[in-house]
């Protein structure tokens, strides 16, 4: 049987505006992170919200929208549409923080990670490569951060999406 998959964009937007919200909310801790270190733990804890709203997202799409089973690749779609949906609201906010509130966010970061390579056990070759490489735009930093997040959507659909399609919510009657 041929699925109805005439609904899934729209559905994976809807979906996306509020996981992309969650997001700026999220990465306004990471934003605050810089005066205040203890937002980076709240930052971190509230990363558990992700992957309850994805299932949250799934379960609403099987049973509001498609009204049957999904298929496994579908439900794989859909969970792929929503993260990208989500990247593309929570870029706004990482362009607006990496150009005008905190342009040397970037650099620090950079600085950050090569601080704690050195401390590795790294091939002092490789460390300096990394060195000489030059700092990505913010462009750049935020096109990879879109492409991350699409990449975390594909892993926590592959996992979430067979749980999702076997929950069943119960009608009240």
């Amino acid at each position: 049987m041929q699925e109805d998959k005439s609904q899934l964009i729209n559905f994976a937007m809807t979906g996306g505006f509020v996981l992309g919200g969650f997001w700026i909310l999220k990465y306004l801790f990471v934003i605050g992170s810089v005066a205040y270190p203890f937002l980076n733990y709240v930052q971190s804890f509230l990363s558990i919200g992700t992957p309850i709203l994805l299932f949250y997202f799934l379960v609403k799409y099987k049973n509001n929208i498609v009204k049957t089973e999904i298929s496994f690749w579908h439900g794989v779609q859909f969970g792929i549409m929503l993260f990208f949906f989500a990247s593309l609201l929570e870029a706004v906010i990482v362009i607006v923080h990496v150009i005008w509130i905190d342009p040397a966010f970037i650099a620090n970061t950079y600085d950050n990670m090569l601080k704690m390579a050195e401390s590795l056990p790294i091939d002092k070759k490789m460390l300096q490569m990394a060195k000489d490489q030059p700092l990505p735009t913010p462009f750049a930093y935020t096109f990879n951060m879109v492409m991350g997040n699409v990449l975390i959507g594909i892993i926590l659909s592959l996992l979430i999406v067979p749980l999702a399609t076997r929950f069943q919510v119960r009608n009240k009657d």
